[in-house]
C-alpha cells in the first residue's frame, strides 16, 4: 500500500527524476541528508551538515536581517503581485474563509482549494485563470495550543498561492516554479541565495487521489515556502499513474516572509502592523527584552505538536535564556497570551465577515472555541483592551488588501460584543459547577474536560483557575483545543443507500425545466415494485428541500416521486396495471405544483430580505418548502424580535409588488461563481459543471434545482407564522405564501373567535390580560386544593383547619392592569406564552383552566 513514508523512500531512490530541476544543476546546488534528522536537502553551502527546519536550525534571522529591506505586510503582498504579474500570472482576490462551494469542509485551509470541485466524490479544477497568484487568507485550528509560543504559528494566514495547471503550453512544472522561487526570493527580498536550503519532501490527498514529490524552501531556520507538485494518483492505493492534469501548488507563507525581513522576536509584531503595539500599551506587560529575544530564537523548537517531553523542552529553553523556568514563564506567558489574542481576533474578524458565526455546532464549534480562549486570556491576565477594538484595528490595518472587513466590521464587532457577554454569564454559572466536581476529585479526563465544555461552556482555563482558587491542581492537556478542533474542520455526510437496481438505466429527462405544460407522454423503462421509471417526466422528485409532485401515470395515482442521482422514480398505489415499454398519458397536480413553486421562489425572497434587514452574515442553513408551509433556518446570532420579523415580512413582500422578472439559466460554474460569487450557494456547494441560476434581479441570485414562478407578483404573498432558534447560531423562520396565506387568516380568524367565546370578551386583544388573571387563580387555588386533598386522606386535622384559613383569605385575583398593547399577532402570541402551549391549543387549554377553576372551588367548599 502507498504511504507518504514509502513515497519519501522511493523519490529519493530516483532524486534525480523527482527533485533535481535545472536550477540546482545552473546554479551548483549540493544534495546532502541531515545527520540531525535524516531529510534530504539541496544547499549551496559545502560545509552546511543538518538541514533548516528547527530543531535543526534555530531562529537565526532574529534581529539579524538579511533581505535588501524590511517589508511591512501589505508593501510585501505588493512586491509579490507584481513580480508574478510581471512573469505572467493573473492576480485573482481572495476566495471566502467560509468555504461555501466544497460540502466536505467548512474552512478554507489552502489556496488549492479554492479551485478544487467535489462531483459525485471526484475532485475537479476550476480556475479563473492559468497561470495565477491568490492572497488567499485560510483558516486552520490544528494549531491553537501553538499560537503565541513558538512565534510563527498562526490560526489565520494568508497563503499567498502560486498555481499553474496543465501542460507547459497553459501553465509550467518543475523547472520553471523553482526557477521563479529562486528569482523571487534572491532579486525581489534579496535573501543571498547561500543563505536558501531546499528540503525534499512528499505531498498526498488521504486517498492518494493525487500526489506528488514537493519542496520546502527553508532560509536561517524559517520555512518560506513549500512547492507541491501533483503528479500521480493511485486508483487502488498500490499502483500510480501520472495525473491528466499536472498541477503546480506553491503555498507562500505571506508572514513568513514579512518576519524574515524583519526578524522581529515574535512574528506578531511585524504581521500586525501598529495593533500589538496598541495591546501592548493597554496591557502592562514588563519584559527583559534580550531575554526575550534570546527565548524567541528558540521558540521554534517547543512545537507542541513535535516535541516529546515538554518540560525537557521548557528548561532546556530557560537554560538557553539563563532563567529559572518560573522566571522564563512568568516573563514569556503574558506576551504569548496577547500574541494569541492577536491572532484569534484576526480569525474571528475574516471568519465573521464572510457570514462565519461562533456557535455550538458546525465550523462555528471552533470560532467559538477561539472567541472563549482568547477571552480567557484577557480575563487571566487583566488586559485592558477589548476584541471588539482589535477587531477594528486589524481590518483598518488590511483594508488596503481586503477592504471587505472595513465594510463589514461593524457586524464582526457585534457578534463578537455577544459572545463576549455569553463568555461572562458562563463564567458566572459556571463556577459553582467546577467546585462541586472539584470536590469529589481532581482529575479532569479529556472526556470530561470535553463534556464541561460542549455541555456547559467551561473552558479548561476556568476550570484551571478554579481549581487553585480551592487549591488544588489540575493537568490540562497541551492539544485539548487541536482534538476539539478536529471534530469541527469537516462536514461529515453519510449516503443514503438504496435498494434500487439502476444499472444500465438511462438518466431521466426533466421536463419541468423544459416545460409548464403538466400533461405529458412518456414511455415506462421499469417498474420495481411500486415505482414507475420513466424515459421523462414532468414530476419534480423531493430534492433541494422542495417536496415531490402528485398527480397520476394512466390513472393511476402518484403518491411519490424520489431521485437517485439522474434517474427519477415514481410511486404509484396500483403499479399493476402498467407494464414495461408502454406509452403512458401523465398528469401532475397543478395546485400541488403552484403552491410548492410559490414556497421555493418565497424561500429565496425572504431569504434575501432577511439578508437585507439583519446584516450580511445571513446564510441559508437549511430549508423545507411543503404545501402546509416552509422554512427557513438562517444563521444568526439571536432569537428575531417581533420587529425584526414584520420587517422581513413587509420587505419580502415589497418584493413581491415590485414585479420583479426572475431569470433562470444554466451556465458553467465557473462563470457562475466568477460573475456573481459564492452567494449562489445558499443551498451547498453545485455537484456538476453546470449551474441552474436562479436570478431575482438585483434581489437574490442562487443556484438552485426547484420550481420556480416567473416574476416575483406571483408568489402573490407571503406571511412570517414563527420564528425560534433550532440550534445555537441558527434562526428557523417558518412562513407561508400563495393562497396557503389564506388558508391561514382563516384559520387566524377561528382561533380568535374561539377565544373570545371562551374568555368571554370581544376584543382579541386584552385576551391576555384575562388569560393572566385566569392562570393565576388557577395556581393560587391549585397551591390550596393540592394539599387539601392531601390532609383529607391523611385525615389530619390541623393541616384541614390551616387551609380553611386560607380559604377564608382567599379572593379571586382583579384583571391585572397592563401598559403594554397588543394587536391580533402579537396577543395570540402572548397567550402561548402565558399558557405554555402551542396558538392552536390555547382556546382548550383556557378552558381547562376554568373547568378546574370551579373544579377546585367546589371540592374546596365540600372540603369545608
Amino acid at each position: 500500500m502507498l504511504t507518504k513514508p514509502t513515497l519519501k523512500k522511493e523519490f529519493a531512490k530516483d532524486w534525480k527524476k523527482h527533485y533535481q530541476v535545472e536550477l540546482f544543476k545552473n546554479e551548483g546546488f549540493i544534495r546532502k541528508t541531515c545527520q540531525s534528522c535524516n531529510k534530504n536537502f539541496w544547499t549551496l553551502d559545502e560545509n552546511r551538515t543538518t538541514c533548516a527546519d528547527p530543531p535543526c536550525q534555530n531562529y537565526d534571522f532574529i534581529n539579524n536581517t538579511v533581505t535588501k529591506k524590511k517589508f511591512d505586510y501589505i508593501e510585501m503582498w505588493n512586491v509579490f503581485e507584481k513580480f508574478f504579474k510581471k512573469e505572467g500570472h493573473t492576480s485573482i482576490p481572495r476566495y471566502p474563509v467560509v468555504d461555501r462551494w466544497r460540502p466536505d469542509l467548512f474552512f478554507t485551509m489552502a489556496s488549492i482549494q479554492d479551485f478544487q470541485r467535489l462531483e459525485n466524490g471526484n475532485m475537479s479544477f476550476e480556475y479563473p485563470a492559468n497561470p495565477l497568484v491568490v492572497p488567499q487568507t485560510c483558516l486552520r485550528f490544528n494549531d491553537i495550543p501553538n499560537v503565541g509560543v513558538t512565534g510563527r504559528h498562526l490560526t489565520s494566514f494568508v497563503m499567498a498561492g502560486q498555481h499553474a495547471f496543465g501542460s507547459p503550453k497553459t501553465g509550467y512544472f518543475k523547472d520553471e516554479c523553482i526557477n521563479l522561487n529562486f528569482k523571487f526570493l534572491t532579486k525581489e527580498m534579496g535573501i543571498p541565495k547561500e543563505q536558501l536550503v531546499y528540503s525534499e519532501d512528499v505531498w498526498a490527498m488521504n486517498d492518494f487521489s493525487a500526489f506528488g514529490p514537493s519542496m520546502e524552501t527553508f532560509s536561517m531556520g524559517l520555512e518560506l515556502v513549500n512547492s507541491v507538485f501533483m503528479q500521480f494518483q493511485s486508483p487502488d492505493g498500490i499502483n500510480r499513474k501520472e495525473l491528466d492534469l499536472k498541477v503546480i501548488d506553491v503555498g507562500w507563507g505571506l508572514e513568513r516572509l514579512v518576519w524574515f525581513s524583519n526578524g522581529t522576536p515574535a512574528s506578531y509584531d511585524s504581521l500586525y502592523g501598529p495593533v500589538t503595539k496598541k495591546m501592548k500599551a493597554l496591557s502592562n506587560i514588563q519584559i527583559d527584552q534580550k531575554a526575550f529575544d534570546k527565548y524567541s530564537s528558540i521558540a521554534g523548537n517547543l512545537n507542541l505538536d513535535e516535541v516529546d517531553d515538554m518540560e525537557k523542552a521548557r528548561r532546556d529553553a530557560a537554560k538557553h535564556v539563563g532563567l529559572t523556568v518560573k522566571e522564563m514563564n512568568n516573563m514569556v506567558e503574558p506576551m504569548q497570551a496577547l500574541y494569541a489574542v492577536a491572532d484569534h481576533t484576526r480569525t474571528l474578524l475574516f471568519a465573521i465577515a464572510d457570514g462565519g458565526i461562533p456557535s455550538n455546532v458546525g465550523g462555528g464549534y471552533n470560532l467559538r472555541i477561539l472567541t472563549r480562549r482568547a477571552l480567557n486570556f484577557i480575563n487571566k491576565y487583566n488586559f485592558d483592551f477589548k476584541m471588539e477594538d482589535i477587531a477594528k484595528w486589524h481590518a483598518n490595518y488590511l483594508k488596503p488588501m481586503f477592504p471587505e472587513l472595513k465594510e463589514n466590521i461593524k457586524n464582526v464587532q457585534k457578534i463578537i460584543s455577544i459572545e463576549t457577554q455569553k463568555y461572562l454569564e458562563t463564567q458566572k454559572r459556571s463556577k459553582k459547577l467546577i467546585k462541586s466536581f472539584i470536590i469529589k476529585t481532581d482529575k479532569f479526563s479529556e472526556e470530561k474536560l470535553s463534556e464541561f465544555y460542549e455541555s456547559h461552556g467551561i473552558t479548561p482555563e476556568l476550570i484551571e483557575k478554579v481549581a487553585k482558587d480551592e487549591g488544588k491542581e489540575v493537568h490540562i492537556p497541551g492539544d485539548f483545543y487541536v482534538s476539539l478542533a478536529a471534530k469541527h474542520e469537516k462536514e461529515v455526510k453519510t449516503k443514503k443507500k438504496t435498494t434500487f437496481d439502476l444499472k444500465n438505466i438511462p438518466q431521466t429527462i426533466k421536463l419541468f425545466y423544459e416545460t409548464d405544460n403538466l400533461t405529458f407522454n412518456a414511455k415506462i423503462i421499469d417498474i420495481q415494485n411500486s415505482w414507475i421509471i420513466l424515459d421523462k417526466t414532468q414530476f419534480y422528485a423531493t430534492s433541494g428541500g422542495q417536496d415531490h409532485d402528485t398527480g397520476n401515470i394512466n390513472n393511476q395515482e402518484v403518491i411519490d416521486v424520489i431521485k437517485v442521482d439522474n434517474i427519477i422514480l415514481h410511486k404509484v398505489k396500483d403499479a399493476s396495471k402498467l407494464k414495461i415499454n408502454r406509452e403512458v398519458k401523465c398528469n401532475v397536480n397543478e395546485t400541488r405544483r403552484k403552491t410548492l413553486t410559490q414556497m421555493h421562489t418565497g424561500t429565496h425572497v425572504v431569504g434575501a430580505a432577511a439578508r437585507t434587514i439583519l446584516g450580511t452574515h445571513i446564510w441559508q442553513a437549511g430549508a423545507a418548502k411543503t404545501v402546509e408551509k416552509s422554512r427557513l433556518d438562517i444563521t444568526h446570532y439571536n432569537n428575531l424580535t417581533d420587529d425584526e420579523i414584520k420587517k422581513i415580512e413587509d420587505l419580502a413582500n415589497k418584493i413581491i409588488q415590485q414585479k420583479v422578472p426572475i431569470d433562470i439559466n444554466e451556465i458553467p460554474r465557473n462563470k457562475a461563481e466568477s460573475k456573481y460569487g459564492f452567494i449562489i450557494y445558499q443551498g451547498g456547494g453545485s455537484p456538476g459543471k453546470l449551474v441552474r441560476i436562479i436570478n431575482i434581479k438585483n434581489i437574490d441570485v442562487q443556484a438552485c434545482g426547484g420550481t420556480h414562478v416567473k416574476n416575483t407578483y406571483d408568489i402573490e404573498n407571503i406571511k412570517i407564522i414563527g420564528s425560534r432558534k433550532i440550534q445555537d447560531g441558527v434562526i428557523r423562520l417558518e412562513f407561508v405564501a400563495g393562497n396557503v396565506v389564506q388558508k391561514i387568516e382563516n384559520k387566524k380568524e377561528e382561533l380568535i373567535a374561539q377565544i373570545l367565546n371562551e374568555l368571554n370578551i370581544t376584543d382579541i386583544t386584552s385576551a391576555p390580560t384575562q388569560a393572566r388573571t385566569i392562570f393565576k387563580n388557577w395556581k393560587e387555588l391549585k397551591k390550596i386544593y393540592g394539599p387539601l386533598q392531601f390532609f383529607i386522606r391523611q385525615k389530619n386535622k390541623d393541616g384541614i383547619l390551616n387551609i380553611k384559613e386560607k380559604l377564608s383569605a382567599f379572593k379571586d385575583i382583579s384583571p391585572i392592569n397592563e401598559t403594554k398593547t397588543y394587536n391580533n399577532e402579537s396577543a395570540i402570541k402572548e397567550l402561548a406564552s402565558i399558557l405554555k402551549v402551542q396558538e392552536e391549543h390555547i382556546p382548550k387549554t383556557i378552558k381547562r383552566f376554568k373547568e378546574e377553576i370551579e373544579k377546585f372551588k367546589d371540592e374546596i367548599k365540600k372540603a369545608n
